[in-house]
């Protein structure tokens, strides 16, 4: 039991002519270090954060400060083998470990980028952190199999644990109660054990890193473990330690849920996709992937920002089932691309704020990601991060001021046409000769398959010709049309919130008429009917390339500020989120 032995001791019971042996073990659970309640009522909650004061409380010790006590007790004669100690001692002792090398990691970082007079992020601003209470059992109570005591946690709080681990999981069988996750030099595996239930333990064997690869602590971080996602459109006033929705159907995009590829379907079906797209994800025989698999596209869209303010720290767990693997492409020439194509005068792009707007964000981030190759940390500067999280701020702030219904249009158009061109069996018909235009750089590219034929160094610029030239035409004739016809329609059953009164929304909204949560009342406008002419139908033409030109901005930006481990997929257990299933740790 490590130090935790301090707390054992042995009671006489003199009506039984014995010794009951009592101890205390922890109780491991995940809350925000501002959490004042815990599992056992009225016992302190101690957070682990490897400060000296923190090991003091959790009774833990840092691994080459265990390995030394390891190593007296060898001298003195007594041999305290590694599996001799219980594996929670093991766990706390690493998780004591991650807090402390990556806060040390982050102020080395951030020295080199920082301004001395912006504050580090601390402890205390993290919204995830891993607590423990102590809870007094008796070895009468412990079942026959288990010779070890043994730590208390639940389901949910295992599955972040693990994942704030970089912990990832290869085999999740709750039909036959066998679990096995790998990662960052830990294995833990579970089974069932009789009388008690399932029972985890947390092995070593390799050397763990917690520095750039040290997940972000924030709360979402719980729901990107069981594939939902939090969006920009969620609300800031929802309590998030409580789960609201883990067994049933998400209403609106306040969520995306990405954990299989039959939830994406549903996710599709929830943007008001045609069956074609969705079926799409429950088909084997089709592609669901360009340069990347096409959910990471929805994700770096629609996603909510999850870095810190003055963080160093951009790993998240997979919400999706596919690899994210950056050796196939290049995000950071695909951004140069963007700027390229939406300050090109080819591009067709009409006249605005916001896309003058997106030209200087564009510009911007060209700069800073080419003043980061000089950096003395090249790759994510803290300048870089910055830029990029203040690019993501701005895009957020035009999406959430224009009419949400249109966004939704665009999105849903958006993908409808990527899917189907992705899966288009006329352009890979083609002869040998077509498929290599664009790899001589003579052709703009005119179908997805030609992405796998592009050399490396031309490959960013055809996956961007393809968006700015063919995909953003379609996008923008049939977001405007599907607009104008529900703007129109007197009994619709679109997602758009409210009433429509001849060219603004009615004041008086009752509940009952809200069709879809996804909106929320805008502000009077106008917006164009089927009588108003050719200049409405070019302002809506110019509202639609200016939120097109803005999610493919954001979604760049959102993939470059937040980063997925390539070995870390999404096995489904949307389900467990919020499970308070007890578990225990051997």
């Amino acid at each position: 039991m490590g130090r935790w032995s301090a707390l054992k001791r042995r009671i006489w019971r003199p009506t039984e002519l014995r010794f009951e042996v009592q101890f205390e073990t922890p109780v491991i659970f995940v809350c925000p270090p501002t959490n004042t309640k815990g599992p056992i009522k009225n016992k302190p909650i101690h957070f682990v954060d490897g400060t000296p004061l923190s090991l003091e409380q959790t009774l833990s010790l840092l691994p080459h400060d265990q390995e030394a006590v390891r190593h007296s007790f060898q001298q003195s004669g007594v041999h305290a083998a590694d599996n001799e100690l219980a594996s929670w001692v093991t766990l706390l002792s690493q998780l004591q470990l991650m807090e402390k090398e990556s806060r040390e990691w982050q102020y080395y970082y951030s020295n080199h980028g920082l301004p001395h007079d912006v504050p580090l992020v601390d402890f205390q601003s993290h919204t995830l952190a891993v607590a423990v209470q102590a809870k007094k059992r008796s070895w009468d109570t412990m079942p026959s199999s288990v010779k070890k005591p043994y730590a208390t946690t639940a389901m949910c709080h295992l599955l972040e644990i693990a994942a704030m681990m970089g912990i990832y999981w290869k085999e999740f069988d709750r039909a036959h109660d066998r679990y096995r996750a790998e990662g960052n030099g830990y294995i833990l595996t579970g089974s069932n054990v009789a009388d008690l239930g399932i029972m985890f333990t947390l092995q070593i064997y390799g050397k763990s890193r917690f520095e750039d690869n040290r997940v972000i602590p924030v709360d979402e971080v719980k729901e990107l473990c069981y594939g939902f996602v939090s969006t920009l459109f969620q609300s800031h006033v929802r309590d998030r330690r409580r789960i609201e929705f883990p067994n049933e159907d998400l209403k609106d995009l306040s969520f995306l849920q990405l954990g299989s590829l039959d939830e994406i379907a549903e996710t599709m079906v929830l943007i008001e996709c045609n069956t074609d797209t969705a079926n799409y994800f429950r088909s084997d025989d089709t592609k669901h992937s360009h340069l990347f698999p096409l959910p990471f596209e929805l994700l770096g869209m629609l996603g909510k920002t999850l870095r810190i303010r003055n963080s160093a720290f951009r790993m998240l767990p997979n919400p999706t089932p596919y690899h994210w693997d950056k050796n196939v492409f290049n995000i950071r020439s695909l951004v140069m691309e963007y700027e390229k194509k939406i300050s090109d005068s080819d591009t067709d792009l009409p006249c605005g704020p916001q896309i003058e707007a997106l030209v200087e964000h564009a510009t911007t981030l060209v700069h800073a990601l080419r003043k980061d190759k000089h950096s003395n940390t090249p790759g994510y500067s803290m300048p870089l991060l910055d830029t990029l999280h203040g690019v993501l701020d701005k895009c957020d702030e035009f999406l959430m001021e224009v009419d949400r219904d249109l966004v939704r249009m665009v999105v849903r158009e958006h993908f409808q046409e990527v899917l189907k061109l992705i899966n288009d069996k006329s352009g890979a018909d083609g002869d040998d000769d077509t498929k290599s235009t664009y790899s001589m750089g003579k052709l703009r590219a005119e179908h997805f398959d030609e992405l796998t034929a592009a050399s490396p160094e031309l490959r960013q610029e055809a996956f961007m010709d393809l968006y700015f030239f063919k995909v953003l035409a379609q996008v923008r004739e049939r977001a405007v049309m599907s607009y104008r016809r529900h703007r129109t329609t007197p009994y619709r059953s679109s997602s758009i919130v409210g009433t429509f009164e001849g060219n603004s929304l009615s004041p008086s909204v009752t509940p009952s008429q809200l069709v879809s949560p996804l909106l929320s009342i805008q502000p009077p406008v106008r917006f164009p009917r089927s009588d108003d002419g050719d200049d409405a139908i070019m302002t809506l033409e110019s509202q639609v390339s200016a939120i097109w030109c803005t999610l493919v901005l954001r979604m760049l930006c959102w993939l470059l500020l937040h980063d997925f481990n390539k070995k870390d997929v999404q096995i489904p257990k949307s389900e467990l989120m919020g499970s308070r299933l007890p578990v225990y740790i051997a």
